[in-house]
């Protein structure tokens, strides 16, 4: 599971978390950290019900504590310009969208939501 992770998560300069996406929505002042793209280092995904807690520290940080590090490139600039009010914040994750992909094609009935494709993706990898 790590190795589908292309972001560290840092909280106030440790490891929190590895991510397997990174929408800057999710970022934004005052929201809660967005479970759904956090695996942790054991390759568990997290709860997708509870905000995650830090891997390192085990506080439920600030999203303005948080920086996303690219893992290949261990470039982190990605937040800055958002949170230096040089461009706008996008919107946070629908949250009705596909759990693992995060398209509208959900519409499924589970918790987390999963689209199809996905559901079959999963069940296969167990």
């Amino acid at each position: 599971m790590i190795d589908e992770c292309p972001w560290e998560i840092e909280h106030n300069g440790h490891y929190a978390w590895y991510q397997r996406s990174l929408l800057i929505g999710d970022f934004a002042p005052r929201l809660e950290p967005s479970p759904r793209f956090v695996v942790y280092v054991d390759g568990l995904v997290a709860d997708p019900r509870v905000a995650p807690s830090c891997e390192t520290c085990g506080a439920v940080p600030e999203t303005n504590e948080l920086i996303a590090v690219e893992i290949n490139t261990d470039d982190s600039h990605f937040l800055a310009p958002f949170r230096a009010g040089l461009a706008k914040w996008p919107k946070p994750t629908d949250e009705t969208n596909c759990w693992w992909c995060n398209t509208k094609r959900s519409g499924a009935a589970t918790t987390p939501p999963l689209c199809e494709q996905c559901q079959a993706y999963l069940a296969g990898r167990n």
